[in-house]
């Protein structure tokens, strides 16, 4: 019996013109520790679609093309498969996904098996999930993949790797994210996970996710992540989230990158009209014993939104006089 249902494959759009489909794999090889993002989407109601492929090699060697607004027609959707025109490819088989990236400077055909069936966002701290507003959903889930990617003149046969796939679709509206981060990935059978928390322009903070250990779904009660950057305040090196679970457990998934990836919406690295820029921080997840695996480390900062004032801190103070701190980070350090 197939893990796949309605959810995993592509949907008819509705009428909103800001409806949105897009597929993700987020991948690593072990053996030769080649890694890299993919993400194939569309706004078919406004006709284009948006390729996100970056790719990188232990020895510095990357690859990296985003683009921004590709024509886009009925035909690149299909029953099982959805495309950006001829760059990337999407297709659901009764046993498995399949990526494709096709450039003169690299290609990538990844068959992905996933370790359990899609999950779903749970709001943290609200008794509702968040895929019951407006048929918005967003199934992901871990699993093994094999395939073939090349880059440069390099091919590499990948047998027993790690991938992790991200589906969304449903009305997507424009938003200039005064912070997100989303730390989503897998060790293996063992855990697989999705956790986010995200500050939305107006300052308001939201927290959801999943986690599934050993094929069973897990109830998350809190979470907190910590990302580190270099000196330019921007490149991700790794981090952590503290993930407190309902019987009071406490699980910290540390996260080493790779390499970071910049993605947006609208433009390839930000810009006016665009989302900020953010970075699929591609990285090697860490659990307790458990290690290995690939994650998605990543950070979307705009800390000022743009000319507003900053608001909504967790450590740093911006109260006027007394105050006491909102925050106590001893749990997550």
């Amino acid at each position: 019996m197939s893990l796949y249902t309605d959810v995993d494959y592509p949907h008819q759009p509705s009428d909103d013109v800001d409806w949105q489909e897009s597929f993700v794999l987020v991948f690593r090889d072990p053996k030769t520790n080649i890694c890299g993002f993919l993400r194939t989407g569309a706004y078919v109601n406004q006709g284009y679609s948006q390729v996100h492929w970056g790719m990188a090699l232990p020895d510095g060697s990357r690859f990296r093309r985003n683009r921004a607004k590709v024509d886009w027609e009925p035909h690149h959707l299909t029953g099982n498969s959805f495309q950006s025109g001829d760059f990337t490819r999407y297709t659901i088989n009764p046993d498995f996904v399949r990526f494709q990236g096709f450039d003169k400077d690299a290609e990538l055909d990844i068959r992905m098996f996933d370790y359990h069936p899609s999950q779903d966002w749970d709001m943290i701290g609200a008794e509702a999930p968040i895929v019951s507003r407006g048929g918005q959903g967003h199934p992901e889930s871990g699993g093994r993949i094999e395939g073939r990617i090349r880059i440069g003149d390099r091919v590499i046969d990948i047998a027993d790797g790690f991938g992790y796939r991200d589906h969304s679709f449903g009305p997507r509206k424009h938003n200039i994210f005064r912070a997100n981060r989303w730390h989503a990935g897998t060790l293996g059978p063992a855990l697989s996970y999705s956790l986010v928390y995200s500050v939305a322009s107006d300052g308001s903070a939201y927290k959801f996710g999943w986690l599934v250990r050993e094929g069973k779904r897990e109830t998350i009660k809190d979470l907190h992540t910590v990302s580190m950057t270099l000196s330019d305040g921007y490149s991700v090196i790794g981090g952590w989230t503290v993930v407190e679970l309902d019987n009071g457990e406490t699980l910290r998934i540390e996260a080493e990158t790779i390499d970071g990836i910049v993605t947006s919406t609208h433009l390839v690295n930000g810009g006016p009209g665009s989302s900020p820029a953010g970075i699929e921080a591609i990285s090697i997840p860490r659990c307790g014993d458990l290690v290995g695996g690939v994650c998605d480390f990543n950070m979307i900062d705009n800390a000022h939104r743009g000319e507003m004032e900053v608001s909504h801190t967790l450590l740093a103070n911006v109260d006027d006089g007394l105050s006491r701190r909102p925050f106590d980070p001893g749990w997550v350090r």
